[in-house]
């Protein structure tokens, strides 16, 4: 039994009858011997950080870059993933540069590219938000097109985009394939839209796990992992570099 909540047995008067008393002495010790067996509330052994690197050549504004953050760090936390932003291009650009910003990605990091508009063909869905290259590591989120969304569907485009970053972390840590509702849904409609104002949309709780699980696996592979990765990220850094991806198009949904 923890000290800050001791048993204790209140008696109302010296004159209760035996039969009261034995009662509330074997309440008391019924509750003592629950408190005794509950599990003890462990903290994660192994906290998991995400550290995202932002490449913002869409010239968005400090204000939009902040709540970007704001809105992903808020979804990933629910996931109990931490975030660490480090801004490699962009208005809130590190300084001194940052050395992942030019070197090997690490198992525990990410790479999101803000670049002003989608450069390939429209699905017939319409343009999307944003594409991941899962095997690789990074994603872009396309500024035009999460600008012209979040306008007709009454958000701040940083809180729009700070969902799409959200969903495009998730295929990298997930993998290609979308839900049926919820964050990860491969078309987003006016009921998403309506949660994301209410920053009620969100990962699942399997998705959650499997998140964790997904971290946790590449931290553990550790420098195994880089091995899988480019040996310079510069390479995929350039605005114009145009790339195929089925992962994720998140996008609204056709009458």
């Amino acid at each position: 039994m923890s000290g800050a909540f001791p048993a204790r047995c209140i008696e109302d008067s010296a004159q209760l009858a035996q039969s009261r008393a034995m009662k509330t002495s074997i309440m008391c010790l019924c509750l003592t011997t629950i408190s005794a067996v509950l599990p003890s509330v462990q903290a994660d052994p192994q906290p998991r950080q995400l550290t995202i690197l932002i490449y913002d050549y869409s010239g968005w504004s400090k204000d939009g870059l902040n709540e970007v953050e704001t809105v992903t760090t808020l979804l990933l936390s629910r996931a109990e993933i931490g975030t660490r932003w480090l801004h490699c291009v962009g208005p809130l650009a590190d300084s001194p540069r940052p050395s992942l910003c030019d070197g090997d990605l690490t198992p525990e990091t990410v790479l999101i590219r803000i670049i002003p508009a989608h450069l390939g063909q429209p699905s017939k869905l319409g343009d999307p938000l944003g594409a991941a290259v899962i095997n690789v590591g990074y994603a872009s989120v396309f500024a035009s097109e999460v600008g012209r969304h979040a306008d007709q569907f009454g958000l701040t485009p940083g809180t729009l985009m700070g969902y799409a970053v959200a969903h495009e972390i998730g295929h990298l840590l997930l993998g290609e394939k979308h839900a049926a509702s919820g964050l990860m849904r491969a078309v987003w409609g006016k009921k998403e839209y309506n949660d994301m104002a209410q920053r009620w949309l969100g990962f699942s709780l399997t998705e959650r796990q499997a998140m964790r699980d997904a971290l946790t696996q590449r931290l553990n592979l550790g420098a195994e992992q880089v091995s899988l990765r480019p040996s310079k990220i510069s390479s995929a850094m350039s605005e114009r570099r145009p790339f195929d991806s089925t992962s994720s198009r998140p996008t609204v949904s056709t009458p």
